[in-house]
């Protein structure tokens, strides 16, 4: 991400060079994002990969709105880009593009929303992909187990009370009795994109 900024990123590949796959592989999903995205894998219906003599270099998944990012969509057409990243230390000139146009003209969006972290980014590669900038969400947190970065969805007190922790107490009252703390972020940037 640094080198990224720095353009000083060492590989070099035009997306013209790649090829568009849809992509069913779950595990090649996960493996690719927990290895070259700093949130990791999230699940998502729609996997849109570039691939270079075989090989995924980049990736872009599309979902229905998720709750935890505070609107669930209930119509067909619309959607969240949920995850985009290059292969670490990879600079794909045109990947998102390529990918983002393939993504319209194959599924017909009328509204798909994307949330950049404020932590990291200033959201400029949805501007180029005609995003619209329609505000900042609140600081949030997530969770570092075993090196591991978790949502804080994944330890909301109905889960962890089901796992057998005490009901009477709060989810942070319960992270905090198994040493495990809060890590705050920045908030995202919140854009949208209408046909």
């Amino acid at each position: 991400m640094i080198l990224n900024k720095l353009s000083k990123v060492s590989i070099k590949i035009y997306a013209r060079k790649c090829t568009i796959k849809e992509i069913s592989d779950n595990n090649l999903i996960k493996e690719f994002l927990n290895k070259n995205h700093i949130q990791g894998f999230v699940g998502s219906r729609i996997k849109l990969g570039l691939f270079y003599n075989n090989e995924l270099i980049s990736l872009m998944t599309f979902g229905k709105r998720r709750v935890s990012m505070g609107k669930k969509s209930t119509k067909e057409n619309e959607f969240e880009l949920l995850r985009f990243c290059n292969k670490s230390n990879t600079n794909i000139i045109g990947g998102a593009s390529k990918l983002f146009k393939y993504f319209i003209s194959n599924y017909n969006p009328s509204e798909i929303t994307t949330y950049a972290d404020r932590s990291f980014s200033q959201g400029n590669l949805y501007k180029q992909l005609g995003f619209e900038f329609k505000g900042n969400t609140e600081p949030n947190y997530y969770y570092i187990i075993d090196g591991i970065r978790h949502h804080r969805f994944n330890f909301r007190k109905d889960i962890l009370v089901k796992q057998g922790f005490d009901f009477n107490k709060t989810e942070h009252q319960i992270m905090i009795e198994r040493s495990i703390f809060r890590i705050y972020d920045s908030g995202n940037l919140k854009f949208n994109w209408k046909y």
